[in-house]
């Protein structure tokens, strides 16, 4: 048998595990009608796992016969009828079914969920379309605000207190008062001259 010619079709796979979940579900003396509910649920079930490969499908049908397995035995550990140590085995198993149903269902959900995040690889010779400009309008362009000006410094109106290297500068100082300088032209003008004085002018007398 050449494995490469077989269709590995996933609604081939899906309808074989799920007609072996049918079978392996039939109960004795069912009816046409049941029949065909019973088909429809397990296929409704199936739909909704949304399986995305085979391992997936597979695991969807062992949950759906764990589902049905489970029905089974709460019926059973229903049953006020049966013996005390009957009934509580038959409650123990009904609960461990259901706990290894739940696991089956979780494993399959992280599965799924692994599955559905991995990027899907595109062939080599697939022609790449561009992708379409988004219509969206891109940002305003932002203006920034113009540099504040620079502002001079003030430029000192009192002269310094000293000159070049250190030496007090007499030009920057103040004039004499002009009354008094008047004032002390007149007393040395009107001053007696006696002979014999100093050659500056000046009584000594």
């Amino acid at each position: 048998m050449n494995l490469d010619t077989v269709p590995l079709s996933q609604d081939v796979c899906g309808d074989y595990l799920l007609g072996a979940v049918m079978e392996a579900t039939t109960p004795l003396g069912e009816t046409a009608a049941a029949r065909h509910g019973r088909h429809a649920t397990i296929t409704g079930m199936f739909r909704t796992f949304e399986p995305a490969n085979a391992v997936e499908a597979m695991i969807a049908c062992h949950c759906i016969t764990l589902q049905f397995v489970l029905n089974a035995a709460m019926r059973d550990a229903g049953d006020v009828s049966m013996d005390p140590v009957m009934l509580t085995r038959m409650r123990a198993s009904a609960m461990t079914i259901s706990k290894t149903l739940a696991l089956w269902i979780s494993k399959y959900r992280m599965m799924h969920d692994r599955d559905e995040t991995r990027a899907p690889t595109a062939p080599k010779n697939a022609v790449q379309t561009p992708a379409a400009p988004p219509s969206m309008k891109p940002p305003a362009e932002t203006v920034p605000p113009p540099p504040l000006p620079i502002q001079p410094r003030p430029i000192a109106t009192e002269p310094p207190p000293f000159g070049v290297f250190g030496q007090s500068a007499p030009a920057l100082r103040a004039p004499p008062d002009p009354p008094v300088a008047r004032a002390k032209e007149g007393l040395l003008s009107s001053a007696a001259v006696l002979p014999g004085a100093p050659p500056n002018g000046r009584i000594t007398g």
